[in-house]
């Protein structure tokens, strides 16, 4: 049957767009930043220095056991120090009055996308602190193990870490984990306390507890080289709900909290915008944390 001339696309198709665009843009893959969770914050704002200091009390001296009547023996009790050093991380971009006038994404959302992609910065350096841990447990080349990753959480608690114990691990970390638990006992224990681990939904990138820990998972975890991951086991206190730690083995120095800046270029027809933060990293204590190296690749 022929088409009955009218008003069709074919007739005015001068005034249909090729195509449209979604009212969503999707956003960049990047892991939820576990800084913000786990980081023990220090406000250095006022300490008019890029290196601040964090004194802790070193081991306890022995305690005597005196006769009666003797004379007790005075002892020393002492500290070191920790010391961060703050780093300016930013990230800048010209948005064009074009881009405002023509795009349908707001320039609000264009400065919010620079400011992920610094949050995202941090929470990576954040999370090298394991890689550069004194105490560490090295599987270099071999798969994470439920057994190996037991001892590394025995050699941890040997320690004699303060709080609530925590995991960080890479997906490649996890993933093994996983495995193995599938694998030991005929699968009963993912069938019970191990399942919690991959089951919670508490916050994107936390999986549950197992063993008194509570294990977190995040793709920010830092490769140790080319072929090896590189987690580890901390602990935090809580300070109260929504609160960061009062006391955690990683620690964040904030000198300037994240900013937004932008200058007018005429000449440029835009807004040269910064988004800027100046933190600093530092393990508070050796004792709060261990990392744990296995390989990437699965068996």
């Amino acid at each position: 049957m022929a088409v009955l001339a009218g008003i069709n696309s074919t007739q005015i198709n001068d005034t249909i767009l090729a195509s449209g665009i979604a009212k969503f843009v999707v956003p960049t893959p990047m892991a939820s930043p576990l800084y913000e969770v786990l980081a023990m914050v220090f406000d250095n704002k006022d300490n008019h220095s890029n290196v601040v200091d964090i004194p802790a009390w070193d081991a306890f001296p022995a305690v005597a056991e005196t006769a009666e009547g003797d004379e007790s023996a005075n002892v020393n009790y002492s500290t070191s120090k920790k010391s961060m050093t703050g780093v300016m991380l930013d990230t800048s971009a010209l948005i064009t009055d074009q881009v405002v006038m023509d795009s349908m994404v707001l320039e609000s959302q264009m400065v919010g996308q620079m400011v992920l992609n610094l949050r995202n910065t941090i929470d990576s350096e954040f999370l090298e602190l394991f890689k550069t841990a004194t105490n560490v447990t090295d599987k270099t080349g071999v798969n994470l193990t439920l057994a190996f990753w037991r001892a590394a959480l025995a050699a941890f608690r040997a320690q004699k870490p303060i709080g609530t114990a925590v995991y960080v691990g890479s997906p490649n970390q996890l993933r093994d984990i996983l495995d193995d638990m599938a694998n030991v006992a005929g699968g009963n224990q993912l069938g019970a306390a191990g399942q919690t681990i991959f089951s919670s939904s508490v916050i994107d990138g936390y999986r549950g507890p197992y063993q008194g820990v509570q294990i977190f998972e995040s793709s920010n975890v830092a490769s140790n080289d080319a072929d090896n991951d590189v987690g580890g086991f901390t602990t935090v206190v809580s300070s109260g709900p929504g609160a960061p730690p009062s006391l955690s083995g990683l620690g964040l120095g904030i000198w300037q909290p994240i900013q937004a800046e932008g200058q007018r270029l005429p000449k440029r027809h835009g807004i040269e915008t910064t988004v800027s933060a100046r933190v600093g990293f530092v393990r508070t204590a050796e004792y709060l944390v261990r990392g744990l190296i296995s390989k990437k690749a699965a068996a």
